[in-house]
């Protein structure tokens, strides 16, 4: 090849990447933050019209957190409570995007747990990182909020609701799985009230296994749970899929973690068909069609190198890389991604 067909090559490169949003010389955490994260701190979802969520502003603070960039933590964090800090409770509201009037702000005053969860759980770790006693202030009303607002007895457990309104149901609970964040338990229970955080992290803890459903025994998206036991909560999900892949990602950061049964069997099945299904139906054991984006990859590959499938782990990091450059704007699949990633680049 003659140096200028070599050059024209490398130019061809760079436009095709630059056309998917992404730059040859980034860094996957620069490309998230060029991309999805806005100049005065807002995670932006571009598959919900725009919308920010608490859930997305909590996974901005907890990878700037990761990558050591204080900075964009502040700005992250700023936002946050600038826009989303409007409830009288220490709950933040977890939807701002466009009205109806075309202005933007905060669009649903209910809270979302998990977004109230993952900004107390990185404000309290930014404080023993960075020493800004500060930011352990602001989560303690955080914390304060989810202890007395969001908190339930069922059958003896300590557990979570969703949300403050919406999730009592048919004479019981609804819970989503993917909401019970261990390692933010543990790290409550240092600053909080140690004895209901130690429950509820036991409990939680100890009810995935119950909330795996079908014969794949894998969890579900959401849960009713009454005085007749636990079910698959179909009126939101029949699925284990794009809620419940965050279960065995939380449970990946704990030491020696038992996943539910399922979840090595779900592994088996991609080396039988060749690709992650984006769900697996629990009320009649079908499977998607559909592969599952990057970060549903990564997270099992994550899973895989835990269980000590170490050749099966690299394949899955690999395709999740490839499919991540097709994903231009998936802020959640991203967001998956780096955090089983776990590492500053």
């Amino acid at each position: 090849m003659t140096i200028k067909k070599l050059r024209m090559a490398i130019f061809l490169l760079i436009v095709l990447a630059s056309s998917y949003g992404y730059s040859l010389e980034q860094s996957d955490w620069e490309q998230y933050k060029d991309h999805f994260i806005s100049k005065d701190g807002r995670i932006i979802d571009y598959y919900q019209n725009q919308a920010s969520h608490s859930e997305g502003q909590g996974y901005g603070m907890l990878l700037a957190l990761m990558h050591d960039d204080k900075v964009l933590f502040d700005q992250v964090w700023m936002w946050t409570k600038d826009n989303l800090n409007v409830r009288a409770d220490g709950l933040l509201a977890w939807l701002w995007g466009e009205r109806p009037d075309e202005k933007w702000a905060v669009v649903d005053y209910n809270n979302a747990t998990d977004g109230d969860i993952l900004i107390a759980f990185a404000l309290i770790e930014a404080e023993k990182k960075w020493g800004e006693q500060e930011y352990k202030v602001e989560a303690l009303k955080i914390i304060e909020g989810i202890r007395k607002e969001l908190s339930f007895n069922w059958q003896g457990r300590t557990l979570l609701l969703p949300a403050y309104y919406g999730f009592k149901k048919d004479g019981g609970f609804v819970i989503n799985p993917a909401y019970f964040i261990l390692p933010a338990f543990r790290t409550f229970a240092e600053v909080d009230e140690k004895p209901f955080w130690d429950k509820v992290y036991k409990d939680c803890y100890s009810i995935l296994y119950e909330v795996s459903f079908s014969t794949l025994h894998l969890p579900a998206d959401w849960v009713l749970l009454n005085k007749a036991g636990s079910s698959v909560y179909s009126e939101r999900s029949e699925n284990f899929g794009y809620e419940a892949v965050r279960v065995p990602l939380y449970m990946s950061f704990e030491d020696n973690p038992k996943f539910p049964a399922g979840i090595k069997e779900f592994l088996n099945t991609y080396n039988k068909i060749g690709y992650i299904p984006l769900w697996v139906n629990l009320i009649n054991d079908s499977i998607s069609l559909k592969p599952a984006p990057a970060g549903f990859y990564a997270v099992y590959a994550k899973v895989a190198k835990i269980m000590g499938e170490e050749a099966l782990s690299d394949k899955l990091f690999e395709e999740a890389r490839s499919k991540l450059k097709e994903e231009k704007n998936d802020y959640y699949s991203f967001t998956l991604y780096l955090l089983a990633k776990g590492e500053a680049n």
